[in-house]
Formats: C-alpha cells, sequence, structure tokens
C-alpha cells in the first residue's frame, strides 16, 4: 500500500479511448448492401435531455455500494447504472487540515484511527462506512464535485478493461454541491476534454468559483511585502520574498528569491471569507492553480498577516507582513 493512493476497490472511470471529434455529426463505416464497399455514412447526434437539474441526489446512500476511493487527499465513489448514466462523486478538502486527514502516514488522521481500534484497512465495507460517517459530519468543510456521463453518453458499459465506451459527442456534465443542494456548473464535450481529472476539477469549479466575486473591501488594499524561508537543501536554505500589490479587483504577486522556492507570479483573484482575505491564482499556469486559496491575509488590529508563503516551516504559519515597498 503506497501513501499517496489507496484503492477499496477496482474500478476504472476516466480512461476512455475516444478519438477527437468536434463535429456534432458523427461519422460511422457501414457497409453498401450492393457490392460490399464501404462507405461513410452520417449518425444523427445524440438527443440529450435537459440535466440542468441534477438528475438524482448523488449523495444517496445506494451510489455508495463499491465503497470509496482515497487518492492524494480526496475521496471519491462512483455509480453506474444503464437507466441513469454513470458518475464520480469527489470531496477535496477546503483547508490542508482536512485533506491531510486522509494521508496514511497522519498520525493523528483517518487511518490512524482504523489502525488504534484494530480495524483491517483492507475491509471495504467498515472503511467505506467510517469514511462515509466522518464526511457527512463534516460535509461543511469539503468541496465536493460531481462528473456526470448520462447514460445518452454512452455505448456499453462492460468492455473488457471495465471502462465505459462513450460515444464519440459524449458530453459530461459538471456539479457542486452548495447550499444544501446540487448546482450544475457547465457541460463539456468529452473528446475535448485533455487534462487528467483533478485538473479537469480545478479548471471547471475555480472558474465557477471566481465568476461573480465582490469587489476587496478598501481594508486589505494597499502594498504589502513578506519574507519566509524555504525548504531545506543540500546547498542550505533559500529565501523568498513576496511582493503583493491589492486593489478592489486585483492582486499582484511579485517576488525575489535566494534559492527560494517556486512562486506563482502574476494576477489573483480575492474572496473574502470571515475577515480573511483568500488569494486565487487568475493566470494560465495549470501548476498554480488550486480549488483551495494559494495564501490567506487577515489583519489584526493596524497589522495585517499572511499564511501560505515560504517551505513547509512556514506554510502554515501567519508571519506578519510589511506594509508599503518601493518597487
Amino acid at each position: 500500500m503506497t501513501k499517496r493512493t489507496i484503492y477499496l476497490f477496482l474500478l476504472s472511470f476516466v480512461i476512455f479511448s475516444c478519438k477527437k471529434e468536434t463535429k456534432e455529426v458523427s461519422k460511422t463505416i457501414v457497409k453498401t448492401q450492393k457490392n460490399g464497399k464501404k462507405k461513410i455514412a452520417d449518425v444523427p447526434a445524440t438527443v440529450y435531455k435537459d440535466y440542468t437539474t441534477a438528475p438524482v441526489d448523488f449523495f444517496d446512500d445506494k451510489y455508495k455500494t463499491e465503497g470509496f476511493q482515497f487518492n492524494d487527499g480526496s475521496l471519491s465513489y462512483t455509480f453506474s447504472d444503464e437507466n441513469l448514466g454513470s458518475f464520480m462523486v469527489t470531496y477535496i478538502g477546503k483547508s490542508w487540515e482536512f485533506r491531510d486527514y486522509w494521508d496514511i502516514d497522519n498520525s493523528k488522521g483517518f487511518f490512524a484511527e482504523l489502525k488504534k481500534n484494530k480495524i483491517d484497512n483492507e475491509d471495504k465495507k467498515i472503511i467505506g462506512d467510517r469514511a462515509n460517517q466522518v464526511l457527512k459530519r463534516e460535509l461543511d468543510n469539503y468541496n465536493v464535485f460531481v462528473d456526470f456521463y448520462p447514460k445518452e453518453a454512452i455505448l456499453d458499459y462492460s468492455n473488457k478493461f471495465g471502462e465505459l465506451t462513450l460515444k464519440k459527442d459524449a458530453y459530461r456534465y459538471f456539479y457542486i454541491y452548495e447550499n444544501n443542494e446540487w448546482f450544475f456548473v457547465k457541460r463539456l464535450l468529452h473528446s475535448t476534454i485533455e487534462r487528467k481529472q483533478i485538473d479537469v476539477f480545478t479548471d471547471v469549479f475555480l472558474s465557477h468559483k471566481l465568476k461573480d466575486i465582490k469587489p476587496i473591501t478598501e481594508k486589505f488594499h494597499g502594498k504589502f511585502e513578506a519574507g519566509a524561508d524555504g525548504e531545506y537543501t543540500n546547498d542550505g536554505v533559500g529565501h523568498t520574498t513576496y511582493y503583493f500589490t491589492i486593489t478592489a479587483d486585483k492582486i499582484d504577486l511579485k517576488s525575489i528569491a535566494y534559492r527560494g522556492d517556486f512562486v506563482c507570479e502574476g494576477e489573483y483573484k480575492g474572496i473574502e471569507n470571515d475577515d480573511i482575505l483568500e488569494l486565487y491564482y487568475d493566470r494560465e499556469d495549470h501548476r498554480c492553480k488550486y480549488l483551495r486559496p494559494a495564501y490567506m491575509i487577515k489583519k489584526e488590529g493596524d497589522d495585517f498577516f499572511i499564511k501560505g508563503i515560504g517551505g513547509e516551516g512556514t506554510i502554515n504559519n501567519w508571519i506578519k507582513m510589511n506594509i508599503g515597498f518601493e518597487e
């Protein structure tokens, strides 16, 4: 069993062999009746029902019978039915604390509790029930997403590899759980998606999260500087200085590093949550995009503090920022 991936069931869900096809009409090869020669015939585009409203309550326990899959701090379960289609429900902790809880090496985490209670971590049903209890209790601390393939998109549910066989004009529907209901976010043509699953979630749901956000309140406006040490290496410890410029509708980050860590410079968007300003990367480098905030800034009295800078020794600490800097 590895640290990064623990599989409680063997089910492939997101690997499909579909060639790219961007037209709304698919093409297939058929034989003529007279001479047996092959010709190309048009196949009408698939007609989909309206799935802008979630077709079911994806949380229903009857969809969790195959257990949970644990992967890098996220959990998911899948369900397939010829009368509905196939979907994956994924939970991602909103903070590092809730993502790290599922790490097998966390001495205070989920698997440590199983070991303490002498529960076999290969027992799919018991582990699934325990995980389900935790997720129901802590639901507010997780982002929950659904990737849904309706029945209209699927040709075969059980090819020899245990994978779905999709139509060339198969669409995927994405939902997020917000304010105690399933909210439709977007539908995408499957053949146009080339990124791996977690990156698809990030692209789709981060855009949704940053849509129509409110202007940043004036108390956070200004220029701020903060520094932190990076990771320990054979060459010593690096140091990075971060420079934030914050206005009502934009945040700009620049940095200067001495053997420092990689910094995603550029524009960020800000969302205020419980008097904390959360910063989300808003450029094109996919290495820098996360559903969780990259940095958080808070004000206490006349002082400002930031969390998320530096290496492992500082990234979870609130570090005081200097107000103002010269460019």
